[in-house]
């Protein structure tokens, strides 16, 4: 997907992003990186249109290729599938990451609930929750505007675009970023808890890796009581 409506971190601090990110680019080692740089990088979208609901939220169906989707997950009161092959992150990478994410106390500081990681490296997906911001209601899109506007700021070399879109039910804030290096998507949703699915991808290997996202977008759903 990953369209938006208008369509690196070269510093390490000790950030969840920089952290993250840092992961990413030890593991493209093993995927030829320099590739990168002659893939080309389509829109990747299927997602079909259909009717517009009122206000900034434009609603997206995805063709899911139910082959290429995995684990099931769940955060904040969302359910959905992580792209197949991509296997639990854990023990002491994960503990770190929810070690660092406690450093920011913020309302914008990131809650990790899981992290999966492609089978061979590469790719990850961060799952996390915004555990000091509830209740949003009609704030959310300022909040979620602010999230976006440090997320950029931390991804200087990426080139980004945005959309407001409704995934499955749920209101969210798609950003996508792409640098010379990675593909950076991440989705902010208004589940009961706000949720930020975080999925980072080398260039090199977009490709074979953007429907398998497409679909986890797709399977997203609200839980109900």
């Amino acid at each position: 997907m990953m369209r938006g409506k208008s369509r690196d971190l070269p510093r390490f601090s000790f950030s969840l992003a920089g952290l993250t990110d840092l992961y990413y680019l030890r593991c493209m080692k093993h995927v030829m990186l320099f590739i990168a740089l002659i893939v080309l990088i389509s829109s990747c979208s299927t997602g079909k249109k259909v009717e517009k609901r009122e206000g900034v939220w434009e609603e997206l169906e995805f063709t899911v290729d139910t082959t290429k989707l995995g684990d099931s997950a769940r955060a904040g009161g969302i359910a959905f599938r992580v792209p197949k092959g991509w296997v639990p992150l854990e023990g002491e990478m994960f503990e770190t990451l929810i070690s660092v994410a406690a450093r920011d106390t913020s309302e914008l500081g990131l809650a990790p609930v899981s992290a999966f990681r492609r089978e061979g490296g590469g790719p990850l997906l961060l799952v996390s929750t915004f555990s000091k911001a509830v209740d949003l209601g009609a704030n959310f899109i300022p909040w979620a505007g602010e999230v976006a506007r440090v997320y950029r700021s931390q991804r200087a070399e990426a080139q980004f675009s945005e959309a407001w879109l409704s995934l499955g039910g749920v209101e969210a804030l798609q950003i996508m970023g792409i640098s010379e290096s990675l593909v950076h998507l991440k989705i902010i949703l208004h589940a009961d808890e706000p949720v930020s699915l975080d999925y980072t991808v080398p260039r090199a290997m977009w490709a074979d890796e953007a429907r398998a996202v497409e679909s986890s977008l797709g399977s997203i759903r609200k839980l109900y009581p």
